[in-house]
């Protein structure tokens, strides 16, 4: 069976669809709204096959005055981003804004009222520290990551001036018994 008769057979109709009132489209919500008034007499009788047949041919009416009007939009062509992947699929269609508002489902939720410590905060200007700057900081000398504080911490400086007892000496010029614990540790 060829193309031509088995379309023939289904029952093709036409692209363009011609209406008593002009209906309004919101493109942005892919809509389409028809005023135009529905045969009271084929949705009066008692005959459902003849009623869901009309409400078919009206919904598909629609669907194609729809269709019409997003095929007449500018087309995008090309690829699109998306993150680090450019995808390449084909042809688009920007849709214009919605101007139909749609109705939530659920009311706008309501702020929370702030604690009297976020009050006092925000009175005296007092921000939240950061809680993730972590406990390593890079050590230039070191040329390693050490802590910021506590046992072998970036906050532990060497003294600076280290008194010598010149009865300890012994003759290689090395203290004795002063030596700091760091001194005692690095010499080993």
């Amino acid at each position: 069976m060829s193309e031509d008769t088995s379309m023939q057979s289904i029952g093709t109709r036409p692209v363009t669809v011609e209406r008593a009132i002009p209906v309004t489209y919101d493109l942005g919500n892919l809509s389409v709204f028809d005023t135009n008034m529905i045969d009271s007499d084929i949705m009066s009788s008692t005959d459902e096959a003849k009623k869901e047949v009309y409400l078919q041919s009206l919904a598909r009416d629609s669907a194609q005055l729809l269709v019409n009007q997003v095929l007449a939009l500018p087309v995008v062509t090309g690829g699109r981003t998306g993150g680090d992947v450019n995808h390449n699929d084909g042809v688009f269609v920007k849709l214009p804004d919605p101007t139909t508002q749609l109705p939530r489902e659920k009311p706008i939720p309501v702020a929370k009222p702030l604690t009297k410590w976020e009050k006092f905060a925000k009175q005296k200007g007092i921000t939240p520290k950061g809680r993730n700057t972590g406990n390593l900081v890079y050590d230039e000398a070191k040329g390693e990551w050490v802590k910021k504080w506590g046992y072998k911490g970036k906050n532990q400086e060497e003294p600076w001036l280290v008194e010598i007892n010149e009865k300890a000496e012994n003759e290689d010029g090395e203290e004795s018994g002063n030596m700091s614990k760091r001194t005692k540790k690095s010499k080993k």
